[in-house]
C-alpha cells in the first residue's frame, strides 16, 4: 500500500516543480492518506511518507521516522498510569512489556519532537500543560546535568531541563 501510494503520489509530483504546478506545504495530507515530507535529499525528488496514528495489529501506534535512526517510530497508546521521576520513567519503559514487545524506552528529543508534532494524529497527550495545577512535561532520555533532563509540554511544544525528582509525563518508545 505505501509503495503504491507513494508511487501514485511521486507521479502526481513528478513535474510539479514549476509555478504552475506547486509542491504541496510539507506536512500536507494527500487524499491516499500518506504526508508530504519535502524534497529527497538524495534525488532532489518529492518525497511523500505514512501519516502518524495508525494503530498497528499489535495495538502500537505508528508515530512517524525517528529522526536518530531513520526508521519507524513506535509508541504506546496512552501515557503511563502516572507522572514519575526521570530515573523511576527509564525504569518504567525499560521494564515495560507492551503490544508483544520488550524494547521500549523514553524517546529522545529529537523524538519526543516527533511526537509533538504528530500529537493530534497520535492522540491521547496531555494538552493542557498542567500536571495537579504545575506545569506538564514529557521527559526524553536525555540527562542534560546529573539532576536534571529535558523535557517538553504539549499544549505549546515549550521545552526545558528540569529537575530528574520531579514528577513528570511520559509516552514509552520502541
Amino acid at each position: 500500500m505505501a509503495t503504491l501510494a507513494w508511487m501514485w503520489a511521486s507521479s502526481l509530483w513528478a513535474g510539479a516543480a514549476t509555478a504552475a504546478e506547486p509542491l504541496p506545504e510539507i506536512g500536507t495530507r494527500m487524499p491516499d492518506g500518506t504526508v508530504y515530507a519535502g524534497l529527497s535529499m538524495t534525488t532532489g525528488k518529492p518525497e511523500f511518507v505514512r501519516a502518524a496514528g495508525e494503530t498497528q495489529p499489535d495495538g502500537s501506534i505508528y508515530a512517524g521516522i525517528s529522526p536518530d535512526t531513520n526508521r519507524a517510530l513506535y509508541t504506546t497508546p496512552r501515557d503511563a498510569p502516572v507522572p514519575m521521576s526521570w530515573t523511576r520513567a527509564q525504569y518504567y519503559c525499560g521494564s515495560l512489556s507492551a503490544h508483544g514487545h520488550h524494547d521500549w524506552r523514553l524517546p529522545s528529543a529529537t523524538e519526543l519532537a516527533v511526537l509533538f508534532g504528530n500529537r493530534a494524529d497520535i492522540g491521547g497527550f496531555n494538552l493542557t500543560g498542567l500536571i495537579d495545577n504545575r506545569p506538564g512535561y514529557y521527559w526524553t532520555s536525555l540527562a542534560v546535568t546529573d539532576s536534571t533532563a529535558w523535557g517538553q509540554r504539549f499544549n505549546d511544544g515549550y521545552h526545558d531541563d528540569f529537575s530528574k525528582q520531579r514528577g513528570s509525563l511520559l509516552r514509552c518508545v520502541r
